[in-house]
């Protein structure tokens, strides 16, 4: 009967023991790229264009008289959030594209492209993706040429030449 009962508080204490082991905290995970893009980035630079695109004028500048302290205030936050998290994504050690079984926007649809090829991107210039998002911290208020070189570059290369032929078609319209 001794037996039993140690080998019981044997057993229950193992159990007990291994209750206690600590699961990875997320912040113990690396953030992956689309983790930093989809929470931080994209959300941060929605917040930017909001008030931006709320107070355009003609000229597609922020026009003053369409602005109060609040919104210069909001737009002034967002911007400093915007930066910090384009300076800690610039900052990742390791840049993977997302977590086994997360898909990315346009993965599912015709022509667009799969996590493993954004993945492939990034391990061929994982400093140049480092630099660009680096580029944004620096440049949040050329946020649009900024975010769409990024995609261009990591997300879209096969659509490079498009991009090329449409802005050239629109400067040749410009000059008319």
């Amino acid at each position: 009967m001794t037996s039993h009962r140690m080998i019981f508080a044997l057993a229950a204490a193992t159990l007990a023991l291994g209750g206690c082991s600590k699961e990875p905290a997320a912040e113990d995970v690396p953030m992956t790229v689309h983790e930093a893009m989809t929470q931080h980035i994209d959300v941060i630079a929605d917040e930017v264009w909001a008030v931006g695109n709320a107070a355009m004028a003609s000229d597609a500048l922020i026009d003053p008289k369409l602005m109060d302290d609040a919104k210069w205030a909001k737009l002034a936050d967002a911007a400093t959030r915007l930066q910090n998290a384009a300076t800690e994504m610039s900052m990742l050690k390791k840049l993977v594209v997302n977590r086994p079984g997360v898909t990315i926007s346009d993965e599912n649809i015709e022509g667009g492209t799969t996590s493993e090829q954004v993945q492939k991107n990034l391990d061929a210039d994982p400093d140049g993706f480092r630099g660009m998002a680096g580029a944004l911290a620096g440049h949040v208020g050329q946020i649009d040429g900024v975010c769409e070189n990024c995609h261009l570059e990591f997300w879209y290369p096969q659509q490079k030449d498009l991009v090329k032929q449409i802005m050239a078609e629109g400067d040749e319209a410009a000059k008319k």
